[in-house]
């Protein structure tokens, strides 16, 4: 598991940038259609890859991202 995380945090652009561009049209969509609690759920889909994004690049890249990813696991 441990492993798992690792490789998550390390690859988060490569699964977040596709997810945001995926869930944000959806959100769209759903809006449109007067769905607003699937449109509220693909738009806070869509802000947690950005969000998850935001750390990584401001964290410093995949090697630092998992060192501040790991440091905060363990200090919980």
């Amino acid at each position: 598991m441990y492993e798992f995380l690792q490789f998550m945090v390390r690859y988060i652009p490569f699964w977040c940038v596709p997810g945001f561009f995926i869930f944000m049209p959806f959100g769209y969509l759903f809006w449109l259609k007067d769905i607003r609690s699937l449109a509220a759920f693909f738009f806070a889909c869509g802000l947690v890859c950005s969000l998850f994004v935001f750390y990584w690049a401001y964290s410093g890249g995949p090697d630092v991202a998992v060192q501040n990813f790991i440091n905060a696991v363990r200090s919980f």
